[in-house]
């Protein structure tokens, strides 16, 4: 308790800016191997499963996924490279036809065919979990999908208690606020095998809440996709990068990423269109994140902590 409360107060402590480069890791962010754990490969208007592996290949991302939507097609042509998950097509579809009160019942109807479905697959090995979720983007991404709804609830529950069956994962998207940390922590707590992965760290420029929850539940990581410029150019968001940008890594978050190593992963959210930019988002975090990290902070944020929460294959 004490090393997360001296961790926290460092955070908080820690002057704005940009970190500078670690001599030691310069060399090494240009090859070292990555696990992309917000990767895309959409069904509707697909790139196919060979681009994948050629993009992954020419970029040394290694692993890939994490994100719906689930392919079969992908997993034949990746193998154990793919960390498969499903259910964010699901949640889409529930929210435009049923809106926000939908996605808290498990009762619905394309709820119900989920758990079912997601079982079976947890079970034969062909899955490890689900996501992304949209639980609260009220202020982000097109007006048409925005939403707000309580990150405990019913239907949430399930997912919870079918991932935790299988040690599986559930990946989130919302954006911070007191009820979202209450809901998070007491999901974390109640379903200790379930690992919780937050998107984008919750797009936040603010590193002090997401150390609070990541200090209390060790179950709980989050990943960095989405927060630097290449996402701010090619999308048109009207904001500055959150956490990188062309000049390098902020201090506030090489504080953070060096304070927990263990609950840091890399994505690349190549969504939206911007799926021809994957060298781009991947260079990025090359070039502007991970030279920055101490060699043993790079090699867990980059792979090691990706093989040990989804059981991935070295090769």
């Amino acid at each position: 308790m004490l090393k997360n409360a001296l961790n926290i107060l460092f955070l908080m402590i820690s002057t704005l800016g940009y970190a500078q480069p670690n001599p030691q890791s310069i060399e090494l962010a240009k090859t070292i191997a990555i696990a992309d754990v917000h990767m895309h490969t959409y069904q509707q208007n697909p790139r196919s499963a060979q681009w994948w592996r050629e993009m992954m290949d020419a970029n040394g991302v290694i692993w890939g996924g994490a994100v719906g939507d689930y392919r079969e097609d992908v997993q034949a042509e990746l193998e154990g490279r793919y960390i498969p998950a499903v259910g964010q097509p699901e949640f889409f579809k529930v929210f435009f036809k049923d809106g926000s009160s939908g996605l808290i019942n498990p009762e619905n109807e394309t709820f119900r065919d989920l758990y079912i479905r997601s079982e079976k697959l947890l079970k034969e090995g062909k899955i490890k979990g689900f996501g992304e979720f949209h639980t609260d983007n009220h202020s982000s991404g097109p007006p048409r999908i925005r939403r707000s709804i309580r990150t405990d609830n019913p239907a949430m529950r399930k997912f919870y208690e079918i991932a935790n069956r299988y040690g599986g994962f559930i990946q989130i998207h919302a954006e911070f606020d007191g009820d979202f940390e209450k809901d998070i922590l007491s999901l974390s707590a109640d379903y200790p095998n379930t690992t919780t992965i937050l998107s984008h760290c919750l797009s936040t420029k603010n590193v002090d809440p997401i150390a609070r929850i990541l200090g209390k539940q060790k179950n709980i990581v989050c990943e960095i996709s989405s927060l630097g410029a290449v996402h701010v150019n090619r999308l048109n968001i009207p904001r500055s990068p959150h956490a990188f940008d062309s000049a390098g890594l902020y201090s506030n978050w090489l504080t953070f990423m060096e304070a927990y190593p263990d609950q840091v992963l890399l994505g690349s959210d190549p969504c939206c269109g911007i799926d021809a930019s994957y060298s781009e988002i991947i260079d990025e975090l090359r070039a502007s994140v991970l030279p920055y990290l101490s060699p043993p902070t790079m090699e867990k944020i980059a792979n090691k902590n990706a093989i040990r929460i989804f059981s991935l294959k070295s090769y």
